[in-house]
């Protein structure tokens, strides 16, 4: 792809996430609104793309709604993703949905950099029943793209993976979720594959909560970068929630190298998690890029 189009097609995709997250926003206030009548509100204990706030923090000039909520609710699962419809209508008629199938030959531009600034973290770790998630007490990591800023959220875990690369399905992937002044999403998704032991992964496991509902609450400190793998190239493409409300307008940036863990690792994954990923969705004429 010659330089000027690249810089075309980036252009496109960020406007995709902007104009999306407005329309998300509208979209999903009678969504957020059920949740919270249904006692799975913005205060309940963080089980989202995002640790909980107080509904005013929650939606005060957000372009995404804040999607704490949307794991809250007991009401979808991952057995009959179809019903989801039924929770946000986005989940079934969205144009810009996610995860994806990622293509090793999508066209390499020169995207910005990825510039994760993780500090060390202290926060709880959360079986919600639909995923292991860890959120920061406090938090000054942040992540940088290009000339955009973002504050680290919390991470969690999908078994198997959710995107997909060359048709091909990773046993497992980590998604570190930021958010920005602006409300908006970024994450980044970092595959998994069985190989050598991770240590940094060990560490989790070790303090992962096994039943619903159960929460490490100490103060577990994570090394976020040692969950990160050297190469930082990714594809970037606009997106979604990955879980209901499907909210859109989130900036995806999928690494293309994955970190390793031990068979053993990905089996204790499994066993916390169970089946915790969405089926792959349509492109429809998305711009993805491939940045090295």
């Amino acid at each position: 792809m010659r330089l000027g189009s690249a810089a075309s097609a980036l252009a496109l995709l960020l406007a995709a996430c902007g104009a999306s997250g407005d329309s998300a926003h509208r979209e999903e206030t009678t969504t957020e609104a059920h949740g919270a009548e249904a006692g799975h509100g913005e205060t309940a204990a963080a089980n989202g793309h995002g640790p909980a706030l107080g509904p005013a923090e929650a939606h005060a000039g957000t372009n995404v709604p804040h999607p704490a909520a949307h794991q809250q609710a007991t009401h979808w699962g991952y057995g009959n993703q179809r019903a989801w419809a039924g929770v946000s209508g986005l989940c079934g008629r969205g144009q810009e949905q996610s995860p994806i199938n990622l293509s090793s030959a999508a066209p390499m531009a020169e995207v910005p950099d990825l510039a994760p600034r993780y500090l060390p973290v202290e926060g709880g770790f959360v079986n919600n029943g639909h995923t292991l998630q860890f959120n920061p007490a406090q938090s000054a990591a942040t992540l940088g793209i290009g000339h955009d800023n973002y504050t680290f959220a919390q991470f969690h875990f999908h078994a198997p993976a959710e995107h997909m690369l060359d048709r091909r399905a990773y046993p497992a992937e980590l998604h570190f979720v930021h958010r920005n002044e602006a409300g908006q999403l970024a994450v980044v998704g970092v595959f998994i594959e069985e190989g050598a032991e991770n240590s940094a992964l060990a560490a989790l496991l070790e303090h992962a909560p096994r039943e619903h509902g159960d929460e490490f609450a100490e103060h577990l400190s994570v090394n976020l970068t040692a969950l990160l793998p050297p190469d930082r190239a990714y594809f970037a493409y606009a997106g979604s929630l990955t879980t209901p409300p499907c909210s859109e307008g989130v900036r995806w940036n999928v690494l293309r190298t994955p970190i390793t863990a031990s068979a053993q690792q990905i089996a204790a994954l499994r066993e916390a998690l169970g089946s915790s990923s969405r089926h792959t969705q349509p492109v429809n004429g998305r711009t993805v890029l491939l940045g090295s």
